[in-house]
């Protein structure tokens, strides 16, 4: 998921989360945690998701193989 520099910080990555959020807290079968990774340079990414109540759970290394930095931060989200 990403936004255009010129979009961002009018709430629409922020909607489109909250969206797919919601369908992921309804979706049957049901759908525990939601999980995704963000390169480490990324540290504007990183603040956005743990704002929206995302966890640094660990760190994947090599994680992406045609851009540097490769590590990747993986984040979850439970749901109660």
């Amino acid at each position: 998921m990403g936004v255009l520099a010129p979009y961002r910080s009018r709430g629409l990555g922020s909607k489109a989360l909250e969206l797919i959020l919601a369908a992921a807290s309804s979706h049957r079968p049901k759908i525990d945690k939601i999980y995704l990774h963000v390169q480490v340079s990324n540290g504007d990414a990183k603040k956005f998701y743990e704002r929206h109540g995302f966890v640094h759970t660990s760190t994947h290394n090599d994680y992406y193989k045609k851009i540097s930095p490769a590590d990747a931060w993986v984040l979850e989200k439970t749901f109660s």
